[in-house]
């Protein structure tokens, strides 16, 4: 399954799991959840600046007809609350570095590429991504939802437009969590695991102040970069969930991965 945002934000893609992967392109953010049990081994195809990934629908696959808007019955509560995270985060995951917006004449703007017009013209968007390095093999990070700390790691990613799996490490998981102690000695989230370059950490911020200097321009948002109060707003940013995805729920592990593309704000 997968949900498609409009094309206002990056230039690729980010992932989320059981094991997941994030992905994301111009315009769009990508989040990839994939849940396998613990024997499986997960792998990911590597991403390089110079090759574009294609997609295709699945077998079978029908286009929905388009409706217009619309919250779905019994819903309203929920996506309002998740709502409420904007005005304490200021929707630091929706841009990726550097982002930028200009208006051109249509010419500038290839025919089959995608862009918003106004007054004629169209709306070219810019960022810094493609000039930054990207990890061959997704960034592995062990979190889980309800987590203000795991949030703040989640953001930078968005921001970054990393290729990331995410492995979802609730209060009493137990699929992931344990793992995380076996590999580092304690069960702190976030955890990272880079394959890319054999690193491994703990604690938020050295984790962002990584991706920042291996995967950006060395510099942090100033929302991300705030210490206490970056930590306050984000969790008070997920208080309307009443923290959600904070405790394990007994569930089937899907056997292929989901993905679903969106971004943290």
């Amino acid at each position: 399954a997968a949900l498609r945002f409009p094309p206002f934000l990056s230039s690729r893609a980010a992932p989320k799991t059981t094991a997941a992967a994030c992905t994301r392109r111009t315009a769009s953010a990508t989040l990839r959840v994939a849940a396998l049990p613990e024997s499986a081994p997960v792998s990911a195809p590597a991403s390089t600046s110079e090759e574009r990934p294609e997609f295709s629908p699945p077998a079978g696959f029908a286009p929905p007809v388009p409706k217009r808007f619309a919250v779905k019955d019994g819903q309203l509560a929920s996506v309002a609350g998740a709502a409420l995270a904007l005005p304490f985060r200021l929707g630091t995951g929706l841009f990726v570095l550097g982002y930028s917006v200009s208006l051109v004449s249509a010419d500038k703007i290839p025919s089959d590429q995608y862009s918003l017009e106004f007054l004629g013209l169209k709306v070219k968007e810019t960022s810094k991504i493609d000039q930054c390095r990207r990890p061959e093999k997704p960034i592995e990070i062990y979190e889980f939802e309800g987590c203000p700390f795991c949030r703040k790691v989640r953001e930078m990613v968005s921001v970054l437009d990393l290729d990331v799996l995410f492995y979802p490490c609730p209060q009493k998981g137990p699929t992931f969590r344990p793992k995380v102690l076996e590999m580092g000695g304690k069960k702190q989230f976030p955890y990272m695991v880079d394959p890319n370059t054999g690193v491994a950490m703990y604690e938020s911020d050295a984790i962002i102040k990584y991706l920042a200097d291996t995967y950006g321009d060395g510099t942090v948002p100033i929302m991300l970069s705030l210490g206490l109060f970056t930590t306050i707003t984000a969790g008070l940013a997920m208080i309307w969930r009443v923290w959600k995805g904070s405790s394990y729920t007994v569930s089937k592990l899907p056997p292929q991965p989901i993905e679903i593309w969106a971004y943290e704000v």
